[in-house]
């Protein structure tokens, strides 16, 4: 966007010295340069001559994000089909705002989805040509997947072409082909995509009826993903409490943790190995594979954390959320501030107490990691924009995304997530005791999320002592794991 903003400010100053004539003063061009910022060209672009209607109908219509694939990344779905009439729109300001809208997207890993069947109005070659030499090696780098649907021989060719004019083919070799939304469904989950109509009549021309909601292969005999959260004596499932220790151990100085994505292979491997109840071997996959675990494990939970299942915190009770921003202390509560305590009276409370007390590990991880934003790049916001699209699930796909949005003020499921990862010791205040009890871990008033971490270690130790049963007796308390074996090594605050 750098050449568009210096040609969009070369144009503003000659506009302006030609309405000037020979009466222009310095004082007023220099005034003219202080203004035209690359923010003010953004806004411009946005809003054009017709007050932003253009890019509302891109970002609602043509390129937008479906929640995250099988792999936990985003989803980028692009609608060919939505494409507008070059005669009635500029394609350059169209161009302009899907840059802006994959911005949105691009520092972390992505998938997309290119449905490129119906198209009515399919772009000019130079058109094209600007856009991929635009779409430079920041955009390419980070999508792991291009799903091309219903790819057309003008598609296959314009491929074709582009890859024997560029050097690299590591970008190439991302793309698949689909030929139908069967075929999709089982690469990427087809029902969070709102598919425009003529894709649907298209398909159906190609292959009839399609199956769009196929689960993920092993989801029908998982074993610790896709189960119902059980927390026996309030010890955490495996892959949680092994992941979290891993990622604590290894990842606080990852750039990008939580964003990038691993190799499909090793992630696959690693949870398959946990859906049959063996150890992962999570040297072998790398902080990444733990991280998106932890991911995927939330996002499969039966009943999503937030949703309309029964068990969930409901997104009605989470647009209650104060808007104001989370700075000033509530009368009687000092420091806590409005959306502190509702996060901390009504969001908790609407969740069953396991699913309470998995959120605190969660959030005592994401605190920690929010932390270390200097190495890992991962402010608070940025941890829960990440995380709102796992926990947030229901029937409507463009509901659920609504939801994940995040920000000082705003009543979402990524609001509520920022909250939690920021104000941890004061919104878990009842959950912290009932997670430090019985792992010998002991509770620190200065940094309580390091404790309740520290007793995530204790957990993935060979005889680790469960909170119920340490109320009991001591030896008959002990829950034997040796077939396990630990996850991870004890981490050092």
């Amino acid at each position: 966007m750098e050449e568009q903003y210096r040609q969009w400010r070369r144009k503003a100053i000659e506009e302006y010295g030609r309405a000037r004539g020979a009466d222009r003063s310095g004082a007023g061009l220099r005034e003219l340069e202080r203004r035209l910022t690359f923010d003010e060209f953004k806004r411009a672009v946005m809003q054009g001559d017709d007050g932003g209607a253009l890019l509302e109908y891109v970002n609602g219509q043509v390129l937008f994000q479906a929640g995250v694939d099988f792999e936990s990344k985003p989803m980028v779905v692009f609608c060919a089909c939505r494409l507008p009439s070059p005669q009635q729109v500029d394609y350059e300001r169209l161009l302009n705002l899907i840059i802006l809208r994959l911005d949105e997207f691009v520092e972390s890993d992505y998938t997309v989805v290119l449905l490129a069947g119906g198209v009515q109005h399919a772009p000019g070659w130079g058109w094209l040509a600007r856009a991929y030499r635009r779409l430079d090696r920041r955009y390419r780098k980070n999508v792991k997947n291009v799903y091309v649907v219903h790819p057309s021989m003008w598609a296959r060719v314009l491929f074709q072409v582009f890859g024997r004019l560029v050097s690299s083919q590591k970008f190439f070799a991302k793309v698949a082909w689909v030929d139908t939304l069967s075929q999709l469904a089982a690469m990427v989950p087809v029902s969070q995509i709102n598919m425009p109509q003529a894709v649907l009549e298209h398909n159906l021309r190609v292959e009839g009826a399609a199956a769009v909601r196929a689960p993920p292969p092993e989801a029908a005999t998982a074993a610790a993903f896709g189960a119902p959260l059980a927390m026996d004596g309030g010890r955490l499932p495996r892959p949680v409490r092994e992941c979290i220790a891993f990622v604590r151990r290894h990842g606080l100085e990852t750039e990008g943790l939580f964003r990038r994505s691993p190799p499909s292979t090793a992630l696959r491997a690693a949870k398959d190995a946990y859906n049959r109840g063996l150890p992962a071997d999570l040297d072998a996959g790398g902080v990444h594979v733990a991280a998106v675990l932890l991911k995927l494990f939330l996002r499969e939970l039966p009943p999503p954390v937030f949703g309309d299942a029964p068990g969930s915190c409901s997104y009605e009770t989470v647009r209650g959320l104060p808007r104001q921003a989370d700075d000033g202390p509530a009368a009687g509560q000092p420091g806590d501030s409005p959306r502190l305590r509702y996060v901390r009276d009504v969001v908790l409370a609407a969740l069953h107490p396991q699913c309470r007390l998995l959120l605190c590990y969660v959030s005592a991880l994401l605190s920690v990691v929010a932390r270390c934003e200097p190495a890992t790049r991962m402010s608070a916001y940025s941890l829960a924009i990440v995380f709102a699209p796992n926990m947030a699930r229901t029937a409507n796909p463009l509901d659920d995304v609504a939801m994940c949005g995040a920000g000082p003020s705003a009543a979402t499921v990524g609001g509520v997530l920022q909250v939690m990862i920021h104000h941890f010791d004061r919104v878990f205040c009842a959950e912290i005791p009932r997670a430090l009890a019985g792992f010998g871990a002991s509770g620190c008033e200065d940094d309580a999320a390091s404790a309740v971490l520290d007793a995530v270690d204790r957990m993935n130790l060979p005889h680790a002592t469960t909170p119920s049963s340490a109320a009991t007796t001591t030896d008959a308390a002990t829950t034997t794991d040796a077939a396990e074996g630990p996850g991870s090594a004890p981490s050092p605050k």
